[in-house]
């Protein structure tokens, strides 16, 4: 068995690198030399490797062109052997590899471009669930309103981009002119989600994106309200908050509401003030 398991990591080692140490191990034949059987299997697992890349990343492919798109592929197989029993994670990190490795100037942007569509395919893989309608929050009592903490539906995605990745993926996608790629003197928040079986993405505001991030580490309803106040002033962060929530119930971007811990508190101060003003009046 340790013979049999030298052997085959032997083998793998050679197809990731291969070398003519490997092909003292294998048998020729009269149709092919032990070199050529060697040469198909390692061929195979790149070719393999570079079809799931192109199926991944249709838009950076087109933008890129055949022959540098193949160049990108290729460094990218050397670098990164594949440790995946499933190849739909192996292209997880082409966008780091671009940011490390390109040396052009528009490396920033290709490296966006690949995060960026690298996220339009995992909201389309994303795990189904239950959408959190409006009937469900009718029902909550306006005093458990603060305590209230939403979930993001599994396929939301929250990107900062410093160029124009999407409007150049866009283009890309649908066969039209090269727009250039170009970086931008300040960040943009983006969301990409799934909308039914069509991935979405669209600009998000200051505001919102910092109100979705809140979300997504747990913040209750009174806690983003509060934090608005920053953009939306005080007197107005409570509307900029409900105006938020009825776009993201209509857009489909929440799954779940519950009450934290804070609304039992709020019912137990609620029910000793009753109780005091009760014995005050008994009195």
């Amino acid at each position: 068995m340790r013979e049999l398991a030298s052997l085959q990591l032997a083998f793998q080692d050679h197809v990731y690198k291969p070398g003519r140490k490997m092909e003292r191990a294998m048998l020729a034949t009269r149709r092919a030399s032990a070199a050529r059987r060697l040469r198909i299997y390692a061929n195979a697992y790149r070719l393999r490797l570079a079809e799931v890349l192109g199926n991944d990343y249709p838009g950076l492919a087109a933008r890129l062109g055949e022959e540098r798109f193949a160049r990108i592929v290729r460094a990218y197989i050397a670098a990164h052997p594949s440790r995946h029993t499933n190849l739909r994670w192996y292209g997880a990190g082409l966008a780091r590899f671009l940011q490390h490795s390109s040396r052009g100037r528009d490396r920033q942007a290709l490296a966006e471009l690949a995060q960026f569509e690298w996220a339009l395919g995992l909201a389309f893989d994303a795990a189904d669930a239950p959408l959190l309608e409006v009937d469900r929050l009718a029902i909550v009592p306006p005093a458990d309103w603060p305590a209230l903490r939403f979930v993001l539906q599994p396929s939301v995605q929250l990107l900062v981009l410093h160029s124009n990745a999407p409007q150049v993926w866009r283009t890309a996608r649908a066969g039209g002119r090269k727009i250039a790629m170009s970086p931008r003197r300040t960040a943009v928040s983006w969301i990409v989600w799934r909308k039914g079986f069509e991935p979405c993405y669209r600009v998000l505001e200051a505001d919102e994106a910092w109100a979705l991030r809140a979300v997504k580490h747990g913040r209750d309803f009174a806690q983003i309200c509060s934090g608005l106040r920053r953009f939306a002033g005080g007197e107005h962060a409570a509307q900029r908050g409900a105006q938020l929530l009825r776009n993201w119930l209509a857009e489909g971007l929440l799954s779940a509401a519950a009450l934290t811990s804070r609304a039992g508190s709020q019912g137990r101060r609620r029910t000793s003030r009753t109780r005091r003003r009760g014995a005050r009046a008994g009195a």
